[in-house]
């Protein structure tokens, strides 16, 4: 496990807030040359502490919804483990995949136009590994909310704007370059307009313009990071949660208190058997009681069930359905 020191943490923070940005941007806000941020970037991958870059797609407005499945394992003999994530690895219309602990062992976020289309691709999952899926349950996810990682710099919660999507259903038109240009930045957020319009023949200069407009419509949120918390001394951990007798302005009062904590990354609104969930990583478990604790109490009125789920590894984030591509 390694211990990040203050460059690291800091490179690492301007990775979060836009992973997007070029060496020398990034050398600039560090106060540093971009030979070290070259050198330290590479190290930080090398070490895996960085799994990639992803870009953050408002999939909803694509005529998507992102759907939840958690699944508990069983039969894992001759390498069907690894056939499995092979498997979603390789899948178009896999969102997120993480290994966790708890009730669970795998956590898989899927993309699908409709709960039909979601339906198919869940079968298709548990008909190729029916003696390996031993139960599974099913969410909806309707908002997502990115509060960051402002833990690695800073003591206080920076007030800016953060990636979110779902909440209303506006989808807007595209074309075919546009969605190759999604799929290429999808789990590549760092490539270049050079490198993309070598790729689909059109100019850098289309490109940037391109993803420029998809940025002012919403559908480009950002870019960020794949961090394996397990790499360094960090572990991350999903609160799920079903409400009773919730209110508009109690979920509004839930959202701004979690998002005053530093540890604090995120929140989701769901629909099934729970109803909201928050992300959250800390160095130690005193910190993962303090954060749970704190909330129960604080929420105890209107909190039904509470249930933590521990995450180990994230293998995968790409908010592109890769099926749209072939449509188009």
């Amino acid at each position: 496990m390694d211990k990040l020191d203050k460059t690291d943490l800091k490179l690492l923070s301007e990775l979060e807030k836009d992973s997007e940005q070029t060496l020398s941007q990034i050398a600039m806000k560090l106060k540093t040359s971009q030979q070290v941020v070259s050198y330290r970037l590479k190290s930080l991958e090398e070490r895996k502490v960085i799994g990639g870059f992803y870009t953050i797609i408002d999939i909803t407005k694509l005529g998507y919804t992102n759907y939840r499945a958690m699944f508990r394992l069983s039969n894992l003999v001759e390498g069907k483990h690894k056939e499995i994530i092979s498997f979603l690895m390789k899948h178009k219309n896999v969102l997120w995949l993480v290994e966790c602990g708890g009730r669970w062992d795998l956590i898989v976020n899927f993309t699908a136009k409709n709960i039909i289309h979601y339906n198919n691709i869940l079968k298709e999952f548990v008909n190729k590994f029916p003696k390996q899926i031993q139960n599974y349950d099913i969410l909806t996810t309707v908002e997502v909310i990115y509060f960051g990682r402002d833990y690695f710099t800073k003591e206080k919660r920076t007030e800016s704007k953060t990636p979110s999507f779902g909440g209303k259903w506006e989808t807007i038109s595209t074309d075919k370059i546009n969605l190759q240009i999604l799929n290429l930045m999808s789990e590549n957020a760092r490539i270049n307009s050079v490198e993309i319009a070598d790729k689909i023949k059109i100019s850098p200069n289309t490109v940037l313009l391109r993803i420029k407009e998809m940025k002012k419509s919403g559908l480009i949120q950002g870019a960020k990071p794949l961090i394996h918390l397990e790499n360094i001394s960090y572990s991350g951990y999903k609160a799920l949660i079903k409400f009773q007798n919730i209110t508009e302005a109690k979920e509004k009062e839930i959202i701004n208190n979690i998002k005053s904590n530093m540890n604090i990354v995120g929140a989701i609104k769901l629909v099934g058997l729970w109803d909201f969930e928050i992300e959250f990583e800390v160095e130690n478990k005193e910190q993962m009681l303090k954060i749970t604790r704190n909330f129960r109490d604080k929420f105890k009125e209107i909190i039904k069930e509470f249930e933590v789920i521990p995450l180990f590894h994230e293998y995968r984030y790409n908010f592109f359905p890769g099926d749209l591509l072939k449509e188009k």
